[in-house]
């Protein structure tokens, strides 16, 4: 007798949910769940790394979407999407790059791929340049910091709202990236190394080293373009939501479900586009 799968929606909300049970052991007393579109790709490539360490976990967990398969495969399999022209959504595996992150003429069409797509999404060419000059310095960090480059995954899409981003490594994570210099031996939970993390000048070369100074500016520039943005290092998820944040008062740092590693996802909007208009759901 077939057994009708429980529904849950693949936004942040229901991956939270499945990450949470999985930890707790409960989500093998579940029917077989299938995770419905939701419009956002961060939250899929969370739970795709949550089952890349635990497959046998999440072995009854299923998702919709065209861009998970494509996620899995990349994941799985090192395979590239996106490189075809209009691509509306993409993944890149970190791993084609080799341990310095030079780049490569696959990584070249890859990017430039993502640029026409933010393009298309709505935003100016010196806006979306922008907006890849930070998910290029993101990109960069998972080689500088996560000891695990080739876990990394980066990826784009045209969302209902505008334009997606997200980078993913299952490396050391920010509070093991930090605590590996004396300045950081304090740091009481990934919570408080997110906090640090994202304030100029902080980075695990120590605050006299000169590095870091750019991470401050460039989610600063990143939510100036009505973004929501989402930072997630092992058992703490840091939210900033709206125009123009700053690190004093307008965020918010919750405690959740372990995930190792760093994953930040981040949704541009262009200006004038009402967050409820209904649109497509491409990823």
């Amino acid at each position: 007798m077939m057994v009708e799968p429980q529904n849950i929606v693949g936004d942040y909300a229901g991956t939270d949910e499945l990450l949470a049970l999985a930890q707790s052991g409960s989500l093998g007393g579940f029917r077989p769940i299938r995770v419905l579109r939701s419009g956002r790709i961060g939250p899929l490539v969370e739970l795709a790394s949550a089952r890349r360490l635990h497959p046998a976990v999440y072995a009854r967990v299923t998702a919709e979407a065209p861009f998970a398969k494509a996620l899995e495969r990349a994941i799985g399999d090192g395979a590239i999407c996106g490189l075809q022209r209009s691509a509306r959504f993409g993944v890149f595996p970190l791993v084609h790059l080799g341990p310095d992150g030079d780049p490569s003429d696959q990584w070249t069409l890859w990017f430039s791929r993502a640029d026409q797509a933010a393009r298309s999404a709505g935003f100016t060419n010196l806006t979306a340049a922008m907006i890849m000059g930070a998910f290029g310095e993101l990109q960069d960090n998972v080689f500088r910091h996560s000891q695990a480059y080739s876990s990394g995954v980066v990826a784009f899409a045209i969302t209902r709202d505008g334009f997606e981003l997200v980078v993913s490594d299952r490396g050391v994570g920010v509070l093991g990236s930090l605590r590996t210099h004396p300045d950081y031996a304090d740091l009481r939970d990934a919570g408080d190394a997110l906090r640090h993390a994202l304030a100029n000048g902080e980075s695990r070369f120590g605050r006299d080293s000169g590095c870091g100074v750019g991470i401050g500016q460039i989610f600063r520039a990143l939510a100036n373009q009505d973004g929501d943005l989402r930072f997630r290092s092992d058992d703490h998820v840091l939210d900033i939501r709206g125009d123009s944040p700053t690190l004093q008062g307008q965020l918010e740092v919750r405690h959740k479900a372990t995930l190792p590693g760093f994953t930040v996802s981040v949704l541009c909007r262009p200006f004038g586009r009402c967050p409820d208009q209904p649109q497509r759901r491409w990823p």
